[in-house]
């Protein structure tokens, strides 16, 4: 293998690194944000809203998830995850089937919950 061929697979190499690196870096820093999915019911004329909030506990993080029916709390799901560092960075439920995916760029978060009706997922919008 000549030199200028192994500078050359060298810097492909660092190039890669550098781009996991920088998306790894945007999964940590969007979970610091605060999620929401909204609908509207137009037959029952109820607005709503499903919150999401990730803290750091130790190694581990916790997952809020707030239900609210017209503005007020109706119900909330507490999990603890860990974090996976493969595909950009994601959050897997302990004692469950729930993966929440980032996608930084488009502020988006992906909710992908099995449950016994099959696959759901639920994409919210980062509010801060």
């Amino acid at each position: 293998m000549s030199k200028k061929n192994l500078i050359c697979r060298f810097r492909q190499a660092l190039k890669i690194a550098l781009a996991y690196g920088e998306a790894h870096a945007s999964s940590q820093k969007a979970m610091k944000k605060e999620y929401a999915n909204e609908r509207h019911d137009e037959k029952l004329g109820d607005h709503f809203l499903t919150k999401i909030t990730i803290k750091k506990q130790g190694s581990m993080y916790q997952v809020n998830q707030q239900f609210y029916v017209n503005g007020w709390l109706r119900d909330q799901h507490d999990w603890i995850a860990t974090y996976g560092w493969h595909s950009n960075g994601h959050l897997m439920a302990i004692g469950s089937s729930r993966y929440l995916i980032f996608d930084p760029v488009e502020k988006l978060l992906y909710l992908e919950e099995w449950i016994d009706d099959g696959k759901t997922m639920n994409i919210y919008h980062q509010i801060k």
